[in-house]
């Protein structure tokens, strides 16, 4: 009997022909993940058992007698390890009957999301939103059309656009070969190039603009450039002790909670206490700033050591998997030129000159009264998850006001969204899902929301709520009034 081109192509892929391992993967991807996400109506949990499941069969394909029977014989696979997963996502597993991958495994599987990182991040801006969305942060068809603002049918075709695009880098991923992006390398290189200058330069200013575009951002590169540039500047200027306890001080009184934050019968005041009490499984937290060791940490920085900042997070917080804490601080926004309000990372984005950028930020720089958000959890976290808990304070809080989310880039996040409520031009929030934090178990995944108090406050009360100026270096000093 004449073999069937599928018969031929497993047959190939068992002598490890990297082109019919990809055939394999291209006719039956849709099939593992549809079948993963069957028993456990996850998206994700189903792409990371469809990815594992795909692996062993292809590592275990000497196994199979019949290769017409592929299909049906993966599929016991992807079941199998479906519904193990599920288990271990339900409740923990005990120590005697947990999956413990080989560090090998282990570690392949690490590889293996970063390389799928990297090729989605080499994507158009439109196109990775697009997959973003759809394959990976929970959203449907329609929910994620919403969210970009486009007919369904438009996003349809991105994804349709996307997939094609990515074909070649999965291709590139199954013959394990990295799916290099001779930009992103250009880019890289024009970046070393550029702290060799100094970091005050434009070109580097132009560079980093680059740089913080690319997705995933670079960070062990731009680790060992800002720790040479902080070890050479430490080296020339130690901190001495009055000048720690001014920069404490000033510090504290930039990021703390206002006075009127913390006045109930203040509109701002009396909407954080509504945002508080309409988490109650949020514990409240907030920086102590006096026992924080500033020579200490610019020493851990310049170092490249991570616990340099451990004080922004909450106690305990890398040893727990699943908890959530809501912290008072106060956040920097610049007024452009053209009134409306952004981060400093979206400034520069917008700006074309390190003198441009400067320039907006001494005239438009402002200070926002901020409920800042943090939370974890072993199970994935996704996008949706982010816009669903901000829905849930519009409709508690301001249920008469109407709240639009728009995609927001910001390097620290794998995907985050940006919240305005009717037409303030103050963010109501801005966050979304963290990339992987260092220490963190790699079955953890955090989210971080910046509350941006004036919005809410304004809308409660009817009143205008402005934001607040930068206090004076006099000020800041305690010889003025915030």
């Amino acid at each position: 009997m004449k073999e069937s081109p599928e018969q031929d192509c497993v047959e190939r892929a068992k002598q490890g022909e990297p082109a019919a391992i990809a055939e394999l993967y291209r006719c039956y991807w849709r099939a593992a993940r549809a079948a993963a996400y069957g028993v456990t109506g996850n998206l994700t949990l189903a792409e990371d058992v469809a990815s594992e499941a795909f692996y062993a069969a292809i590592e275990g394909l000497h196994e199979l007698r019949d290769t017409q029977r592929f299909g049906p014989w993966l599929r016991a696979i992807v079941i199998r390890k479906a519904a193990k997963a599920k288990a271990r996502s339900i409740k923990p597993a005990k120590p005697s009957d947990s999956y413990a991958p080989a560090p090998g495994e282990r570690l392949e599987q690490q590889e293996l999301a970063a390389l799928i990182h990297e090729a989605v991040g080499t994507l158009d801006e439109t196109y990775r939103e697009a997959l973003s969305l759809f394959y990976f942060e929970g959203y449907n068809l329609k929910e994620a059309a919403g969210f970009l603002d486009v007919p369904a049918g438009t996003l349809k075709r991105r994804l349709h656009e996307g997939r094609q695009r990515l074909r070649e880098a999965a291709e590139r991923i199954l013959k394990g070969t990295r799916p290099m992006n001779p930009r992103r390398e250009q880019i890289l290189q024009q970046l070393r190039d550029a702290a060799d200058e100094g970091v005050q330069s434009e070109t580097f200013y132009q560079a980093m603009r680059q740089t913080l575009r690319l997705r995933p951002v670079p960070d062990k590169l731009l680790k060992e450039i800002m720790k040479k540039h902080w070890a050479a500047k430490r080296a020339k200027t130690p901190l001495p002790p009055e000048k720690e306890r001014k920069l404490r001080q000033m510090v504290a009184r930039t990021y703390g909670p206002s006075p009127r934050a913390q006045d109930p019968n203040h509109p701002v005041g009396a909407a954080a206490s509504a945002i508080c009490a309409a988490l109650p499984e949020f514990q409240l937290w907030q920086i102590d700033w006096s026992q924080v060791d500033f020579s200490r940490m610019v020493q851990d920085i310049s170092e490249g050591n991570e616990k340099g900042l451990s004080f922004l997070r909450p106690p305990g917080f890398i040893e727990g998997s699943q908890e959530a804490f809501i912290s008072p601080t106060r956040a920097f926004l610049v007024q452009d030129e053209d009134g409306s309000l952004c981060t400093p990372y979206e400034l520069m984005q917008r700006k074309d000159s390190v003198e441009a950028l400067k320039g907006q930020i001494k005239q438009g720089k402002r200070l926002s009264d901020v409920l800042n958000l943090l939370w974890k959890n072993s199970e994935p976290l996704e996008l949706r998850a982010v816009e669903n808990l901000l829905r849930h304070l519009s409709e508690a809080i301001v249920p008469q006001t109407p709240a639009r989310f728009y995609p927001h880039e910001e390097p620290r996040f794998r995907a985050a969204l940006r919240m305005q409520l009717a037409n303030d031009p103050i963010p109501a929030a801005i966050g979304g899902v963290l990339n992987r934090l260092p220490r963190l178990p790699d079955d953890v995944t955090v989210a971080c929301v910046d509350v941006y108090l004036e919005p809410w406050a304004a809308a409660r009360s009817g009143q205008a709520v402005e934001l607040a100026d930068v206090p004076s270096l006099l000020d800041l000093l305690g010889k003025g009034n915030q």
